[in-house]
């Protein structure tokens, strides 16, 4: 049983498919999208991966009407089959109509059937209006359908279209409050950083957090994670339940999932690919990797954020260089964290010492926030808020856009306490691997790697 349907394109692909539709002669105009469709936990997810542009002179397109020849549909199953792509047959509403209208539940009637006479999947219909809207619905092989829930679009910005509302909002109003209320996010690790985030999003309300991480509350955490106590500590509460049940405590109405594990697990990477955005809040690279992979795999958004206090040596007397707060923003097709140079080849390796030499590992890992110190409980804070609500700050000008500027200019932002200093880079500052596997969603072994195998 499906109980939500998500439907993920580019920026890029959905400009495409916008300026093809509407050319400008009020008259409906078709397309045909191919997409990847994933059954996850009890929803479906698709993801684009072509578009078939239909040329106007092979159409009759009249203000309210269109017929389209069959040989399209035949190319878009030929192209479809080979990979159990879902078809969906996209039209244009110029007159601003945001629903189906008898002649196109006619169509679909007549064109669905022989689509499924080729190859068993699930297909679809997309209406777009001038405005951007896009209504959505797919067909199961008996023609019973149902609408797609969310359209998510992931560029510059981001946009979540539902089918209960698509009402921009005023940012930092009650509107998007209420539109908030529809995102499901991930927050993949919630301590120093990832709790305030947690009570960011929580507050500001959305509706459904999921928090992932393995760890558990120690002394040493409660100078640093919010709404941690001694008590907590002193049982070794897993840290998702602690920030769980603060959030319930002022927030009756939010949906909440805790994994008390890694993301690099085959639960905690499926349920995290259900979101709509990710925020990345760990201090391993291992960590940031299995997010880039999903970040590409499924066409999620991310926001990661890294705080540091590099120190160097005077007269044998440590001394901070700098004090820095560093977040990145990364789009599916764009640049990866690897290819900003958060974390490096070298640096897994590094890290894979935890299972050769765990002591020279752990030697690495405590220098965490004050590097060449080694700080049981760092006072950090402030820097970790700082951090945090520059966070929350874009992605609140992603969704909701308030900036004077385009948001491709603020891909990552450092902030350097020392020099009193913020830089801002382009994404085209940055110089991306190609990707092979964007919106590719489930495979096997998940996300190409080899440990993750089926159900693993």
């Amino acid at each position: 049983m499906i109980s939500k349907s998500h439907f993920r394109i580019l920026d890029k692909d959905l400009d495409a498919l916008k300026q093809h539709l509407f050319p400008g002669d009020g008259l409906e105009a078709s397309a045909i999208v191919l997409a990847v469709c994933n059954f996850i936990n009890d929803q479906v997810i698709f993801m684009v991966q072509d578009i078939i542009l239909v040329p106007y002179d092979e159409c009759k397109r009249e203000i309210d009407y269109l017929t389209w020849p069959g040989k399209y549909i035949e190319d878009a199953i030929e192209k479809g089959e080979i990979n159990n792509f879902s078809i969906f047959l996209m039209h244009s509403h110029p007159s601003g109509v945001n629903w189906f209208s008898k002649a196109d539940d006619a169509s679909d009637l007549k064109v669905f059937p022989c689509i499924f006479a080729a190859y068993h999947q699930l297909h679809g219909s997309i209406i777009m209006t001038p405005e951007g809207e896009l209504v959505g619905r797919y067909y199961q092989s008996n023609l019973s359908k149902q609408y797609i829930d969310k359209f998510l679009i992931v560029g510059n910005d981001i946009e979540l279209i539902c089918s209960s509302s698509s009402k921009k909002a005023l940012p930092f109003s009650s509107e998007m409050t209420h539109i908030l209320k529809k995102f499901k996010i991930g927050i993949i690790g919630v301590s120093g950083t990832g709790s305030i985030i947690a009570e960011s999003l929580a507050r500001l309300g959305v509706g459904h957090l999921v928090l992932i991480d393995d760890d558990v509350i120690e002394h040493k955490n409660l100078n640093r994670i919010l709404n941690s106590t001694i008590q907590d500590a002193e049982n070794g509460r897993a840290k998702v339940e602690v920030i769980a049940n603060a959030i319930r405590s002022y927030r009756s109405d939010i949906e909440l999932t805790s994994l008390n594990c890694k993301i690099g697990t085959y639960e905690a990477i499926l349920e995290a690919a259900t979101c709509d955005v990710l925020f990345c809040c760990v201090d391993t690279v291992s960590a940031r990797m299995y997010v880039d992979l999903i970040n590409e795999f499924f066409l999620l958004p991310v926001f990661d954020i890294g705080v540091t206090i590099p120190t160097g040596l005077k007269d044998g007397r440590t001394f901070i260089t700098e004090v820095c707060a560093r977040l990145d923003y990364i789009q599916p097709h764009k640049s990866s964290l690897k290819d900003r140079k958060v974390y490096t080849s070298a640096s897994l390796n590094t890290e894979y010492l935890k299972d050769s030499s765990p002591e020279t590992y752990e030697q690495q890992l405590q220098a965490g926030y004050i590097k060449g110190v080694h700080e049981e409980a760092p006072s950090v804070i402030s820097l970790n808020m700082l951090a945090s609500a520059f966070c929350i700050n874009e992605f609140i000008a992603r969704t909701f856009p308030f900036r004077q500027e385009s948001n491709d200019n603020y891909a990552r932002a450092i902030v350097c306490l020392g020099a009193n200093e913020t830089e801002y880079f382009k994404e085209d500052d940055f110089e991306p691997i190609s990707k092979v596997n964007t919106g590719h969603g489930v495979t096997n072994p998940l996300l190409g790697i080899p440990n993750l195998g089926e159900g693993k």
